[in-house]
């Protein structure tokens, strides 16, 4: 797949629309998709995310964000594929946690902390950063429909 480090990163930035079930605008909110591509690069090398985004992009999906019934299926076999699943893993963890879990853990940066998705996710905030306020002690928690 020969396309450039722009489309690359949009193409990433779509996949991982799809595999946190972020919206587009959340995720770039953290300011950490191109951060997240380097560390890919990085450790699995440019060639196997670039298979990876390839396939991604044949499925041809019209809204990562309101899948049909087809993308979905074949998103979920895209990412079960033996070729994919390890690798899907890693960039669900790493946008999740702001955590690489590959051949050596690391936390990516103090901000990559701050940011995971999982604070989100939970309705918490990260503890020692992003605090809820003075006096936020006093509401209720937040709750989430089933």
């Amino acid at each position: 797949m020969k396309i450039t480090a722009s489309e690359r990163l949009d193409w990433f930035e779509k996949l991982s629309v799809v595999l946190t079930g972020f919206s587009l605008s959340e995720l770039l909110g953290t300011g950490l998709t191109k951060t997240y591509l380097d560390t890919i690069d990085q450790h699995l090398g440019e060639d196997l995310i670039d298979t990876l985004l390839d396939s991604f992009r044949k499925i041809n999906i019209q809204n990562e964000e309101d899948l049909t019934a087809e993308e979905s299926g074949n998103i979920q076999e895209l990412v079960e594929s033996k070729n994919n699943e390890s690798i899907t893993k890693l960039v669900i963890l790493l946008w999740y946690t702001g955590q690489w879990y590959g051949d050596k853990s690391y936390i990516v940066s103090s901000q990559s902390y701050l940011e995971g998705l999982v604070w989100k996710a939970i309705g918490a905030h990260p503890m020692g950063g992003k605090q809820p306020g003075y006096g936020t002690w006093g509401f209720p928690p937040l709750t989430f429909s089933s």
